[in-house]
Order: structure tokens, then C-alpha cells, then sequence
């Protein structure tokens, strides 16, 4: 993900806005858990409730990699995220094709690791601690 357009903010307000977007993330975490518990019932679309998580994660990457600008752990991170993202996207899109084949057990499966490695990637976002420019 690149950071173009985003500047560089303070500690206590990049806490804030990461915050922020981790609270606007977890209904949709929440519609996906309850989808993969109580099956068929909830009527999630998985599409949209997946592609509302990463939206919010990448928003959070962005606004992170932005205070970053300039450190020399910024590449690294980057690079880390980046991947994870990948990651979390190919998840994203199996689940998304197995709720179209109605595989509810695969299903069940791909919702347990999407939500775990949303939750992870939202743990290593909100600890990073970045220094004062």
C-alpha cells in the first residue's frame, strides 16, 4: 500500500485515528463471526462485510506508513503489512467464493482465519510505537 497525500501526524492523534478505524471495523468482524457460527441465518454478505475490513485496514496502513515517513523502519513495516495484506485478501476472496458455492464448513473454516488474521493485523498496528518527528 502506498501512502501518497497523507501527512505525517502526532503519536496521540495517529493512536486516535487507528483506533478509530479499528472501531469502525468490528461490525463487520462481528456479522462474519456471527455468519460462521450460526450459518445461513444471519444473511452476511461476505463480500462486502470482508471488503469492509480491509477497507478499514488499509486505511489504518496508510495513515501508520504516513507517520512513518522518514524512519528507517518504514520500508520494513511496509513490506511486512504488504504482505499480510496479501494474505488476508486471499482469504477474503476464498471465503467470498465458497459462501457462493454454499460450502458452509470451508466457509466456517476461511471466517475463523480471516477474522484471526484481521485481529492480528489490527494488534500489530495498534502497537507500533512511533517516534515524535
Amino acid at each position: 500500500m502506498t501512502c501518497t497525500g497523507v501527512e505525517p501526524v502526532e503519536t496521540a492523534v495517529l493512536d486516535v485515528r487507528l483506533r478509530e478505524h479499528h472501531r469502525r471495523c468490528l461490525p463487520a468482524l462481528s456479522r462474519l463471526r456471527m455468519l460462521a457460527k450460526d450459518g445461513w441465518e444471519t444473511k452476511v454478505d461476505v463480500r462486502a462485510a470482508t471488503a469492509e475490513v480491509m477497507g478499514e485496514l488499509s486505511a489504518a496502513e496508510s495513515i501508520l506508513l504516513a507517520a512513518l515517513a522518514g524512519n528507517v523502519r518504514r520500508d520494513a513495516l511496509a513490506n511486512f503489512l504488504g504482505r499480510r495484506v496479501n494474505r488476508l485478501a486471499i482469504v477474503a476472496e476464498h471465503a467470498a467464493a465458497t459462501a457462493d458455492a454454499k460450502d458452509l464448513p470451508a466457509l466456517r473454516r476461511l471466517l475463523y482465519q480471516f477474522h484471526a488474521l484481521a485481529e492480528a493485523m489490527w494488534k500489530v498496528q495498534l502497537s507500533l510505537q512511533t517516534p515524535n518527528p
